[in-house]
């Protein structure tokens, strides 16, 4: 799967406005210069599996929802089947959930596991 890095720029926008961030704040989050961080935003930069889960973090929300990836949540919902009733087993639904939701984007990037 290619990720299209104009949408995901738009995305990591979208994400840092309705946080109430500057691009300096989302910068700083990451450890990047702020002309990186628009290069990242104009999708001219890609974005690294770490600035992607520190971004997310540091906005508040998942990383799917910054690449686009929900759909990984569906898949993962069979893997992860719970009584529904343990606090645990929905600590360890969200966690699997954070990981397949980066192992996508990573592969997507050329990024795998040996």
């Amino acid at each position: 799967m290619d990720v299209d890095m104009k949408e995901l720029g738009r995305r990591v926008r979208e994400a840092r406005e309705a946080a109430g961030a500057s691009q300096d704040d989302a910068a700083e989050a990451i450890a990047v210069s702020q002309p990186t961080y628009y290069r990242i935003e104009s999708g001219a930069r890609p974005l690294k599996g770490d600035e992607l889960i520190q971004l997310a973090d540091f906005f508040g929300i998942r990383a799917a929802a910054i690449t686009g990836l929900a759909e990984v949540r569906e898949r993962a919902r069979f893997a992860a089947r719970t009584d529904g009733g343990s606090s645990p087993m929905a600590t360890m639904r969200e966690r699997l959930y954070a990981y397949l939701e980066l192992d996508t984007y990573l592969t997507s990037q050329g990024i795998t596991g040996a």
